[in-house]
Order: structure tokens, then sequence, then C-alpha cells
């Protein structure tokens, strides 16, 4: 009876629990709200502890640490009224602010001064406000003379430290053109070829002819998986005939966007050169073209610029001291999740990053990546559409035409840990812009983009030959 007692009271609280353990004493500024019924709580972070709980429908719990696991997934230590302690994955759950805590945020201004820069930069704070954003990040290059502009609005952390131009945000999905980048440049070393199957690279026999060029097209017929940290574990899913839809590899027919293949991608690159990719980055992308990026916010070199993320209801994503923490493990095909979306850094840096592709290559003299590669990069494949817009698929990249007022653009979006990014080029007026937000409304325009990036990246676009 004493036994029953105790497991009511976990369900009154919103959490139906096998067993508790002492409360542990925290003082702390957050609580963490899980939305839903029969979320797991766990023993420690990562989903191969025990389970010694779940919840009974939404609840909000006291929080008393963060921990990442092998995986990089952020998992939170939680309390309950009656003292029941468990970890919950920040993919069902949500930080957010004590409402004695919380920071308010005032309205933030700015006037132009009559130029076509000004009346952009007006216009970046208008659609920033609209869009309830707590920062954002632009930087757009001219392409008749290589000419860089920047806007900034809001807080790199809010009411506390301003967006600057160098500060450094996680770019989210467009991770995956550095590692398409990476895998064109790699295959110019002979290291692979993104054509041929990526059996030999794993050591097994795959059931389904996947290339890297299929990987990172969305159109393996890879199903989305769920992310493994390690070669065995990832060559295990692999072999497996049921993790693979029926259809053609390469075909409009099968595409998917797929986070797990791009992941798979990025290891078998790893494989393949025997080199982690941000070591290999480093060397082939990130220095020549002069930028502080990594796929591992903890090894940016001046951790200062690193933002504070937040989502668009402004709950609390990422913070700093939790960025650090983000290193990779020594050994390849370790850390494909980062390679997907943990990239950091500046609209600056990835800017340049695009300034490169729109010039065939070609960065401040130096050939970087050669104009065959680019051409292969920028092959359009096929056809798909998602969330309402239709583009041509390409390796990594998308291409839509007749968008903010070009005849086209290539172009990639990104939404994670909070921040919605869009990283675009013109290929013929090598006009770049690049929107980098946090805290913001994930709304979408018509052509299925990110309304506040969207809209940025058209004003911006069509005025960048008059500032």
């Amino acid at each position: 009876m004493k036994i029953f007692r105790k497991i009511a009271a976990f369900i009154a609280a919103g959490i139906m629990a096998v067993s508790a353990v002492p409360a542990a004493s925290a003082a702390s500024s957050y609580f963490i709200y899980i939305p839903a019924a029969n979320v797991n709580l766990r023993s420690g972070p990562g989903s191969e502890y025990d389970i010694k709980g779940h919840t009974g429908g939404a609840v909000s719990l006291t929080y008393l640490g963060a921990q990442f696991d092998s995986a990089d997934i952020l998992w939170y230590k939680v309390q309950d009224d009656n003292g029941f302690v468990g970890w919950v994955s920040s993919n069902y759950s949500r930080r957010y602010y004590k409402k004695s805590a919380k920071p308010k945020m005032g309205k933030l201004e700015y006037e132009s001064d009559g130029s076509a820069y000004g009346d952009a930069y007006e216009f970046v704070y208008d659609t920033a406000r609209e869009a309830n954003a707590i920062g954002v990040q632009v930087a757009a290059i001219r392409g008749s003379d290589g000419k860089i502009f920047d806007f900034t609005y809001g807080y790199s952390k809010l009411n506390t430290k301003a967006v600057g131009n160098a500060t450094k945000f996680r770019v989210a999905s467009i991770s995956k053109v550095a590692v398409a980048i990476i895998a064109l440049r790699m295959q110019e070393q002979g290291i692979v070829g993104l054509n041929k199957k990526i059996d030999k690279y794993w050591g097994v026999k795959l059931p389904v002819g996947v290339s890297l060029a299929t990987l990172l097209t969305h159109s393996s017929t890879l199903k989305y998986l769920s992310m493994k940290s390690d070669k065995d574990s990832i060559a295990e899913q692999l072999v497996k005939q049921s993790n693979y839809t029926d259809g053609q590899p390469g075909t409009s027919a099968v595409w998917y966007y797929n986070n797990y293949a791009s992941s798979v991608a990025a290891c078998t690159l790893e494989l393949a050169s025997g080199t982690l990719l941000d070591d290999y980055a480093r060397e082939n992308l990130f220095t020549p073209l002069g930028v502080d990026m990594s796929f591992f916010a903890g090894n940016i070199k001046k951790q200062e610029r690193l933002a504070t993320l937040y989502e668009e209801d402004h709950g609390l994503e990422l913070t700093v001291a939790e960025a650090k923490c983000l290193v990779p493990d020594g050994e390849p095909a370790q850390n494909g999740g980062n390679y997907i979306g943990g990239l950091t850094g500046s609209a600056r840096d990835v800017a340049k990053m695009f300034f490169m592709l729109a010039n065939d290559g070609r960065f401040n003299g130096q050939q970087v990546l050669s104009p065959e590669s680019v051409e292969q990069l920028e092959k359009r494949y096929f056809t798909a559409e998602e969330y309402g817009g239709k583009f041509k698929q390409c390796i990594a990249l998308r291409y839509m035409k007749d968008l903010y007022g070009t005849k086209g653009v290539y172009y990639h979006t990104g939404n994670a840990y909070g921040v919605i990014a869009l990283a675009s080029y013109d290929p013929e007026t090598k006009n770049v812009v690049v929107v980098l937000t946090t805290g913001a409304s994930h709304e979408r325009d018509d052509n299925g983009i990110y309304k506040i990036c969207s809209d940025i990246s058209d004003c911006v676009f069509r005025n960048m030959s008059d500032f």
C-alpha cells in the first residue's frame, strides 16, 4: 500500500515512476517542460540508460543540469515535487526561464539614413521584430567587387550581449554543404568517388547500391534511422534490407530529406580518408577561406564569440557553456551527428564559403575547389518538393529559379537548436546572402523557405547593387 501511494504521487505530478531517488538540491533559473505523455525518464543522460519512469501527461519539472550523450544530443536532469530525479532528452522537452528569472526583451528600433543600405538595415529590424527573433545576423557579398555588407539585430545572449558580425552561431543543415564540398575535394585527391558504392569503406556488403551522391541528394533509399555514434552499429544498420525503401536510388521517386543518410555520408568520408572531417576541413576549406569555423563549437578558437541559442518560443536551446563541451571523438565514423548540423561560424564565414562556390571554387586568388567539382556540386539531378516549394536537388545544394529578383539561386536552409538559417548565391551575379537567426518564428513562405530568412534575403539581393 505504501508503494502504491508513492507511485500515485508521481502520477499526480505528471510522472509515472518505478522508483525514486533522493532529491538533489540545485538553484536554477530554468525549468523543463515535457508536453506529452509516455516520455521516458532515464537513470542517466542517454537512451542506453534504464527507464526509471515516464510522464503521465504534460508536466513542468525542476531543472538540475544538462549533459550531452555520445551522439551529442542534450539531456536534461530533472526533478519533480516529490523528489523523483531522472533524465529526459531535449528531443522531447524544452528548457525555459522561470518567470521570475526571464529577461524582458525591449523593442529594438533602427531608422534608415535614407540610403539603400540604411533602408535594408531598417527592413532587417522590422522583419526580425515581426518574427519575434532574439538575434539576427546577415552577411552579403556583392559579386561585382567582393565587398561584404553586414546587418545585425538583437542579442547573442538575451539582454546581455549584442549580436555582432563575428558572433558564432550553429548554422544547422547548412553544415551539409560544407560536407559536400569536402566530399568533392576528396574526390579531386582520389580518396573517394561520389558515384562509387560505399561498401568498401564500411567493410560490408550493402543490399542496395548506395553511393555518396545518392546520400548527399537524399535519394539513397536508406530510411531515416536513429543516429548511432560508432562504426559497428552504423554498419549493422546499413546491411539490413529492411532499413531501405523500395525504389531506384538516385531518382526523385525515392527522395526524402534524410539527416541519417547525410550522417552516413560524413562517416563514410572519415573512413575513406582516415581523418576526422573537422581536421580535414580546417586544412582544405576553413584555412583557405580564412574563417574560424568548426563542426564542433568547442573547437572554435574565439570561444567568447559563441552565441546562446533560443527556440521560437524563446525556450533556451543551447548555452555557451554547453556549446563549449562539443568536441569530436577521436575516431573516424563516431561524429556523424555533428556533420549534419553542428557547423559553427558567423554569417560572414558561411558567406565566404558560398562566395567561393559562386566563383567556380576560387577565393582570394586561391583555387579551393576545382571548377569541375563546383560544376558537379551544382548539377541539378531532379525536381523535389518540400513544404509546398519545388526545387532542383543538387549535391547538398538546392536550386530554385526566379527567386529574389534573380534568374535563380543555389541555396540551403537550416533549422536546429533554435537557429533558422538560409544561405544562397546567384551563379550569374555572384551575389551571396546568408541569414542566421535565433529565437525566430519557423513560419515558411510560399516556396517552403523560412519566411524571416527569405524576406531578408529578397530585400538584400534586390538592393545590393545600390549599397
